[in-house]
């Protein structure tokens, strides 16, 4: 199976799959729109990492939250009231330019209110997902919804550089309000769960008390995974304008390419979670990741840029398909969305602190160095967690997923 063939069998998550990957273009828009516009105000690559902190520190409070909520009520309305929050703060932001009366404040602010409302849709989703499939079409599902974080990375940083170029980076913002507002359409036409649809039949973790060893070392490297990989975002609009010679539209290329490159890789989840256990795919995702971010600061050309781009994309897109099937295959249904509350408490602020971190370094250090550090971590991370992860797999008596 596919993740194609299940968007052909399952209508329902077809739908939900559209919704959301209009809603991640204008997501990707939005982010690249954002981060450029700050560069240019503030001529700083520490002001771009303190407005991702904005986006993603309320979710550790809010992440847990939203998880007990969903595990409470159903996914479908407390995600429409999350979308249609977000429109209308992402609105805010080319209205009040308009007035202009657009101040640095007031974006953190919306930035932090848009960062409370996101683990909703991010945590329902992950509920909605096992209810909406059967066991046997978990992975390929999870690998098709991937793709809807992954596809507009192709799309979006490309079309964000062409409307930040001829409308300004504010009113650019506007086409992500519209993205909200998709889907929040998509998810009035999703029919409500059935009550106890938790507890539909699939295999159970045998720890239903805490989390199993598994999920804690899982959840432990992903968090480590986001933080390395945090200072790439900070150096990378640096190392684009700065080295390779290039604008906001080659910016976006670049992450264009990384775009390309995970698609295609995310096609590979079948193989990988069946050839081998997801423990080690995890732990050598993350160090393929890192030799190839080693070598995008001796890219001589954007050309050259672009093919490690892509080829860290090919190395990375298997990565959250595997994970998310094996979490949730490691405990009770009931509890996915305590669980998944958890993980955007730890991986919501993880990159934007380590994008802090490589804003400060680059106070010291050039954009090509701070990108070399950030693929020296996530190598020698991998390194340092393959052990842990392998104990808490067999501790778990998880199975490879596939």
């Amino acid at each position: 199976m596919t993740p194609l063939s299940v968007l052909r069998t399952r209508p329902l998550f077809a739908r939900l799959w559209l919704g959301a990957l209009v809603s991640g273009l204008g997501d990707n828009l939005s982010w690249l729109a954002l981060t450029w516009f700050v560069l240019e105000r503030t001529e700083r690559g520490a002001a771009v990492g303190a407005l991702l902190l904005c986006f993603a520190l309320p979710a550790v409070v809010t992440g847990p939250l939203w998880g007990r909520a969903l595990d409470r009520w159903q996914p479908g309305p407390l995600m429409l009231l999350d979308t249609l929050a977000r429109a209308v703060l992402i609105g805010l932001i080319p209205l009040l330019d308009t007035l202009d009366i657009l101040q640095w404040w007031m974006v953190l602010v919306i930035a932090a209110l848009m960062g409370a409302l996101a683990p909703a849709t991010g945590v329902g989703v992950c509920l909605l997902i096992p209810a909406l499939l059967a066991d046997e079409e978990l992975e390929p599902g999870n690998a098709a919804y991937g793709l809807t974080g992954q596809i507009p990375t192709v799309f979006g940083p490309a079309l964000a550089g062409l409307l930040v170029a001829a409308w300004g980076a504010p009113r650019a913002l506007l086409v992500d309000a519209l993205t909200f507002l998709f889907m929040a359409g998509v998810l009035l036409g999703l029919p409500r769960l059935p009550r106890g649809h938790h507890t539909a039949s699939r295999p159970q973790a045998n720890i239903r008390q805490g989390w199993s060893p598994v999920v804690w070392a899982v959840l432990g490297l992903t968090t480590l995974f986001s933080f390395v990989y945090g200072p790439l975002e900070a150096a990378l609009p640096v190392l684009a304008r700065e080295s390779l010679g290039t604008g906001a539209q080659g910016y976006g290329a670049l992450w264009s390419a990384l775009g390309v490159g995970m698609v295609v890789g995310t096609f590979l989840v079948g193989t990988l979670g069946r050839a081998f256990p997801v423990s080690l795919v995890l732990v050598g995702i993350m160090a393929l990741w890192g030799l190839v971010v080693m070598g995008l600061p001796l890219a001589c050309g954007v050309g050259p840029a672009l093919a490690v781009m892509f080829a860290g994309g090919v190395i990375w897109g298997p990565y959250t398909a595997l994970e998310t099937t094996l979490l949730q295959r490691s405990v009770p249904t009931g509890r996915h969305g305590r669980l998944f509350g958890l993980r955007a408490m730890l991986l919501g602020p993880a990159a934007p602190l380590g994008t802090a971190l490589g804003g400060l370094l680059l106070l010291g250090l050039s954009a090509g160095w701070v990108i070399a550090l950030s693929g020296l971590g996530c190598l020698l991370g991998a390194f340092l967690a393959l052990p842990w992860l392998r104990r808490g797999e067999l501790g778990a008596g998880a199975e490879p997923v596939g």
